[in-house]
């Protein structure tokens, strides 16, 4: 509970309040609170490489992007103006690897095979998870935020964003959460679906400033993550 509160406390203070410097300083603090809780803890220690590698190989993925095109599509960062590496805003990939490190906590209290097939079940479910996230969290950052502008990409745009995004967004987070589980065997993490609810308050902030054509389809999409492997698990 004391790694879990902090981001609890985080997400739903961002979901409630309006979006400000406050707000933003709430949420930065509640990640580095549950990660320095989780670095007190030696059977908790490992989670600590997630924000490690989400942050080298998001950077490494998102000059990519930037300046290549692969694997996300081709893209221009606008209104972000946090220092940056070669196009990119540092902030970006510190928030690959935030987001990861929750995703990683929700699919590991879900799926605790510690086998190769438990692996790739946990590593496979916790990279749907952030594409998920990219789902809600894209519009509002193109529409809304003007964080971005899209210059090139394949397949069908979801709310202006092209199908390749998604794409590489699953990619991406499968390589940073592999890198854990290659790293770290026979882990540990907290059990406990209650990790799910500042998951649900992130998607949901989102989607709400698009309107309900978006946040519709996300929560329908919320709901079935999140129940469907508790379905199947206790069969």
């Amino acid at each position: 509970m004391a790694i879990i509160t902090p981001l609890i406390v985080a997400h739903v203070a961002v979901f409630l309040l309006s979006p400000s410097l406050t707000t933003e300083i709430i949420y930065m603090l509640g990640y580095v609170a549950s990660l320095a809780i989780a670095s007190r803890y030696r059977e908790y220690r490992h989670v600590l490489i997630i924000p490690v590698a989400g942050f080298a190989i998001g950077l490494a993925s998102e000059v990519a992007g930037v300046n290549a095109g692969i694997p996300f599509g081709r893209y221009e960062y606008v209104s972000l103006v946090t220092p940056r590496v070669l196009g990119v805003p540092l902030s970006v990939p510190l928030m690959w690897g935030f987001y990861a490190y929750l995703t990683y906590l929700i699919a590991s209290s879900i799926i605790t095979r510690k086998d190769t097939a438990g692996v790739i079940l946990r590593v496979t479910y916790a990279s749907l998870l952030m594409v998920t996230l990219d789902l809600a969290m894209d519009p509002f950052m193109v529409s809304k935020m003007h964080a971005w502008v899209w210059l090139g990409g394949w397949g069908t745009a979801w709310f202006g964003v092209p199908a390749s995004n998604f794409v590489g967004w699953f990619i991406v987070s499968f390589v940073i959460l592999l890198t854990h589980e290659v790293m770290v065997r026979n882990s540990s993490t907290p059990k406990t679906i209650a990790l799910a609810v500042p998951y649900a308050c992130l998607l949901m902030y989102f989607a709400s400033f698009i309107g309900p054509e978006l946040a519709a389809p996300i929560a329908a999409l919320l709901v079935t993550l999140l129940t469907v492997p508790l379905i199947i698990k206790n069969l």
